[in-house]
Protein backbone atom coordinates (compact mmCIF):
# COMPACT_ATOMS: atom_id res chain seq x y z
CA UNK A 1 0.00 0.00 0.00
CA UNK A 2 0.42 1.56 -0.11
CA UNK A 3 1.08 4.66 -2.27
CA UNK A 4 0.22 4.91 -5.95
CA UNK A 5 2.80 6.19 -8.40
CA UNK A 6 1.85 6.57 -12.04
CA UNK A 7 4.29 6.88 -14.91
CA UNK A 8 3.45 8.76 -18.11
CA UNK A 9 1.95 5.54 -19.41
CA UNK A 10 -0.30 5.17 -16.40
CA UNK A 11 -3.38 6.34 -18.28
CA UNK A 12 -3.07 3.01 -20.06
CA UNK A 13 -1.14 0.70 -17.78
CA UNK A 14 -1.12 0.76 -14.01
CA UNK A 15 2.01 -0.16 -12.11
CA UNK A 16 1.06 -0.70 -8.79
CA UNK A 17 -0.60 -1.13 -5.79
CA UNK A 18 4.54 0.78 -1.84
CA UNK A 19 10.24 3.13 3.40
CA UNK A 20 11.19 6.30 4.52
CA UNK A 21 11.98 6.37 8.22
CA UNK A 22 9.87 9.04 9.88
CA UNK A 23 9.58 9.38 13.65
CA UNK A 24 6.15 8.63 15.08
CA UNK A 25 4.34 12.01 15.05
CA UNK A 26 2.70 13.38 18.18
CA UNK A 27 -0.82 13.24 16.70
CA UNK A 28 -0.69 9.49 15.97
CA UNK A 29 -2.55 7.39 18.52
CA UNK A 30 -1.03 4.28 20.06
CA UNK A 31 -2.27 1.86 17.40
CA UNK A 32 -1.06 4.16 14.62
CA UNK A 33 2.36 4.35 16.23
CA UNK A 34 2.55 0.55 16.43
CA UNK A 35 1.49 0.15 12.80
CA UNK A 36 3.98 2.81 11.71
CA UNK A 37 6.87 1.24 13.62
CA UNK A 38 6.05 -2.22 12.29
CA UNK A 39 5.79 -1.02 8.67
CA UNK A 40 9.35 0.32 8.90
CA UNK A 41 10.62 -3.21 9.51
CA UNK A 42 9.25 -4.52 6.18
CA UNK A 43 11.46 -4.03 3.13
CA UNK A 44 10.99 -4.26 -0.62
CA UNK A 45 13.09 -7.42 -0.80
CA UNK A 46 11.43 -9.42 1.97
CA UNK A 47 9.36 -11.53 -0.43
CA UNK A 48 9.47 -13.22 -3.79
CA UNK A 49 6.09 -13.45 -5.51
CA UNK A 50 4.13 -13.95 -8.71
CA UNK A 51 2.05 -10.97 -9.82
CA UNK A 52 -0.91 -11.35 -12.16
CA UNK A 53 -2.18 -8.06 -13.63
CA UNK A 54 -5.34 -7.51 -15.65
CA UNK A 55 -5.85 -4.13 -17.34
CA UNK A 56 -8.87 -2.94 -19.28
CA UNK A 57 -9.61 0.34 -21.01
CA UNK A 58 -13.17 1.16 -22.04
CA UNK A 59 -14.05 -0.32 -25.40
CA UNK A 60 -11.10 -2.71 -25.36
CA UNK A 61 -10.59 -6.31 -24.30
CA UNK A 62 -8.90 -7.00 -21.01
CA UNK A 63 -5.15 -7.63 -21.18
CA UNK A 64 -3.42 -9.89 -18.70
CA UNK A 65 0.20 -10.56 -17.94
CA UNK A 66 2.02 -12.55 -15.29
CA UNK A 67 5.42 -11.63 -13.89
CA UNK A 68 7.65 -13.10 -11.20
CA UNK A 69 9.72 -11.04 -8.76
CA UNK A 70 12.74 -12.58 -7.04
CA UNK A 71 14.87 -10.31 -4.80
CA UNK A 72 17.71 -12.84 -4.84
CA UNK A 73 18.47 -11.97 -8.46
CA UNK A 74 20.69 -9.05 -9.49
CA UNK A 75 19.04 -5.65 -9.77
CA UNK A 76 17.61 -5.16 -13.24
CA UNK A 77 16.97 -8.89 -13.54
CA UNK A 78 14.57 -9.44 -10.65
CA UNK A 79 11.42 -9.29 -12.79
CA UNK A 80 10.69 -12.20 -15.12
CA UNK A 81 7.77 -12.19 -17.55
CA UNK A 82 5.96 -15.52 -17.26
CA UNK A 83 2.91 -15.05 -19.50
CA UNK A 84 1.23 -12.46 -21.66
CA UNK A 85 -2.39 -12.99 -22.70
CA UNK A 86 -2.16 -16.59 -21.50
CA UNK A 87 0.81 -17.49 -23.66
CA UNK A 88 4.57 -17.25 -23.65
CA UNK A 89 5.58 -13.61 -24.29
CA UNK A 90 7.45 -12.51 -27.36
CA UNK A 91 10.89 -10.93 -26.99
CA UNK A 92 9.38 -7.49 -27.62
CA UNK A 93 6.64 -7.99 -25.03
CA UNK A 94 9.16 -9.28 -22.52
CA UNK A 95 11.40 -6.25 -23.02
CA UNK A 96 8.51 -3.78 -22.70
CA UNK A 97 6.92 -5.34 -19.61
CA UNK A 98 10.27 -5.82 -17.90
CA UNK A 99 11.26 -2.22 -18.58
CA UNK A 100 8.04 -0.91 -17.07
CA UNK A 101 8.33 -3.23 -14.06
CA UNK A 102 11.88 -2.07 -13.36
CA UNK A 103 10.72 1.56 -13.44
CA UNK A 104 7.94 0.92 -10.97
CA UNK A 105 8.06 0.28 -7.25
CA UNK A 106 8.14 -3.20 -5.81
CA UNK A 107 4.84 -3.86 -4.00
CA UNK A 108 5.68 -3.68 -0.31
CA UNK A 109 3.78 -3.28 2.94
CA UNK A 110 6.67 -1.13 4.15
CA UNK A 111 5.55 1.88 2.13
CA UNK A 112 2.63 2.32 4.47
CA UNK A 113 5.19 4.06 6.68
CA UNK A 114 5.27 6.91 4.13
CA UNK A 115 1.76 8.06 5.02
CA UNK A 116 0.17 6.14 7.90
CA UNK A 117 1.50 8.53 10.56
CA UNK A 118 -0.40 11.50 9.11
CA UNK A 119 -3.50 12.92 10.88
CA UNK A 120 -6.39 10.44 10.98
CA UNK A 121 -9.70 9.96 12.72
CA UNK A 122 -10.67 6.65 14.28
CA UNK A 123 -14.14 6.06 12.85
CA UNK A 124 -14.90 2.49 13.94
CA UNK A 125 -13.67 -0.30 16.16
CA UNK A 126 -14.91 -3.86 16.01
CA UNK A 127 -13.82 -7.26 17.17
CA UNK A 128 -10.17 -7.38 16.21
CA UNK A 129 -10.19 -4.32 13.91
CA UNK A 130 -9.89 -0.55 14.06
CA UNK A 131 -10.80 1.70 11.11
CA UNK A 132 -9.21 5.07 10.40
CA UNK A 133 -10.13 7.84 7.99
CA UNK A 134 -7.48 10.13 6.50
CA UNK A 135 -8.94 13.39 5.16
CA UNK A 136 -5.88 13.85 2.94
CA UNK A 137 -2.49 12.25 2.41
CA UNK A 138 1.06 13.58 2.64
CA UNK A 139 2.64 15.14 -0.42
CA UNK A 140 4.09 12.54 -2.79
CA UNK A 141 1.85 9.67 -1.67
CA UNK A 142 -0.28 9.60 -4.82
CA UNK A 143 1.40 10.86 -7.97
CA UNK A 144 -0.20 10.65 -11.40
CA UNK A 145 2.13 11.87 -14.08
CA UNK A 146 3.18 15.35 -12.99
CA UNK A 147 0.12 15.77 -10.76
CA UNK A 148 0.27 15.11 -7.03
CA UNK A 149 -3.25 14.04 -6.00
CA UNK A 150 -2.34 13.34 -2.36
CA UNK A 151 -4.02 16.41 -0.85
CA UNK A 152 -7.24 15.62 -2.74
CA UNK A 153 -7.46 11.96 -1.77
CA UNK A 154 -9.17 10.44 1.25
CA UNK A 155 -8.31 7.04 2.66
CA UNK A 156 -10.12 4.55 4.86
CA UNK A 157 -7.92 1.94 6.45
CA UNK A 158 -8.82 -1.18 8.39
CA UNK A 159 -6.20 -2.26 10.91
CA UNK A 160 -6.15 -5.84 12.15
CA UNK A 161 -5.56 -5.78 15.91
CA UNK A 162 -6.23 -9.45 16.64
CA UNK A 163 -2.59 -10.57 16.63
CA UNK A 164 0.56 -9.65 18.51
CA UNK A 165 1.25 -6.67 16.26
CA UNK A 166 -1.45 -4.54 14.58
CA UNK A 167 -1.14 -4.21 10.81
CA UNK A 168 -3.10 -2.67 7.96
CA UNK A 169 -5.35 -5.30 6.44
CA UNK A 170 -7.24 -3.18 3.90
CA UNK A 171 -6.75 0.32 2.52
CA UNK A 172 -9.10 2.20 0.21
CA UNK A 173 -8.30 5.50 -1.52
CA UNK A 174 -10.79 7.82 -3.27
CA UNK A 175 -10.14 11.11 -5.06
CA UNK A 176 -12.21 14.08 -3.95
CA UNK A 177 -12.03 16.26 -7.07
CA UNK A 178 -11.11 16.00 -10.77
CA UNK A 179 -7.61 16.78 -12.00
CA UNK A 180 -5.57 16.82 -15.19
CA UNK A 181 -2.52 14.79 -16.06
CA UNK A 182 -0.23 14.79 -19.10
CA UNK A 183 -2.10 17.92 -20.33
CA UNK A 184 -4.46 15.90 -22.54
CA UNK A 185 -6.05 13.67 -19.90
CA UNK A 186 -8.62 14.57 -17.26
CA UNK A 187 -9.33 12.19 -14.39
CA UNK A 188 -12.82 12.69 -13.02
CA UNK A 189 -12.43 10.11 -10.28
CA UNK A 190 -10.25 7.27 -9.17
CA UNK A 191 -10.64 4.62 -6.50
CA UNK A 192 -7.99 2.19 -5.37
CA UNK A 193 -7.95 -0.58 -2.81
CA UNK A 194 -5.24 -2.87 -1.47
CA UNK A 195 -5.46 -5.98 0.69
CA UNK A 196 -2.63 -7.29 2.87
CA UNK A 197 -2.22 -10.61 4.65
CA UNK A 198 0.20 -11.63 7.36
CA UNK A 199 2.68 -14.22 6.08
CA UNK A 200 4.36 -17.13 7.84
CA UNK A 201 7.47 -15.08 8.62
CA UNK A 202 5.39 -12.63 10.66
CA UNK A 203 5.41 -9.84 8.07
CA UNK A 204 2.50 -8.67 5.89
CA UNK A 205 2.49 -8.77 2.10
CA UNK A 206 0.13 -7.39 -0.54
CA UNK A 207 -2.21 -10.11 -1.80
CA UNK A 208 -4.52 -8.07 -4.00
CA UNK A 209 -5.11 -4.59 -5.41
CA UNK A 210 -7.69 -2.88 -7.59
CA UNK A 211 -7.89 0.52 -9.26
CA UNK A 212 -10.75 2.14 -11.17
CA UNK A 213 -10.37 5.41 -13.04
CA UNK A 214 -12.80 7.41 -15.15
CA UNK A 215 -12.28 10.57 -17.14
CA UNK A 216 -11.35 11.64 -20.64
CA UNK A 217 -8.42 11.60 -23.05
CA UNK A 218 -8.32 14.31 -25.70
CA UNK A 219 -11.94 15.06 -24.86
CA UNK A 220 -13.13 11.47 -25.29
CA UNK A 221 -14.68 9.90 -22.20
CA UNK A 222 -13.32 6.59 -21.01
CA UNK A 223 -12.40 4.41 -18.09
CA UNK A 224 -9.56 2.21 -16.92
CA UNK A 225 -9.62 -0.83 -14.64
CA UNK A 226 -6.73 -2.69 -13.11
CA UNK A 227 -6.81 -5.83 -10.98
CA UNK A 228 -3.70 -7.36 -9.46
CA UNK A 229 -3.30 -10.56 -7.48
CA UNK A 230 -0.21 -11.99 -5.78
CA UNK A 231 0.53 -15.68 -5.38
CA UNK A 232 3.44 -18.01 -4.67
CA UNK A 233 4.56 -15.56 -1.99
CA UNK A 234 7.80 -16.71 -0.36
CA UNK A 235 9.72 -14.93 2.40
CA UNK A 236 13.41 -14.19 1.69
Amino acid sequence: MFDLVFSRKAARTLLLPMCFLFPAPAFADEVQQQVLAFAKTVGDDDFAFTQTSSNQRSGEAMKEYVVRYDPRRAKGARWTVVKFEGRAPTAKETALITKQANKGRVPSYGRIANWFGSPAKRIAAGSGTVTYRFAQLPKGTINMGSHDASADTVAEVVVNTSGKVPFVERARFVSTKPFRMMMVAKVEKFEAATVYRMQENGKPMVVGAATDMSGSMLGKAGSFKNRVSYSEIAAR
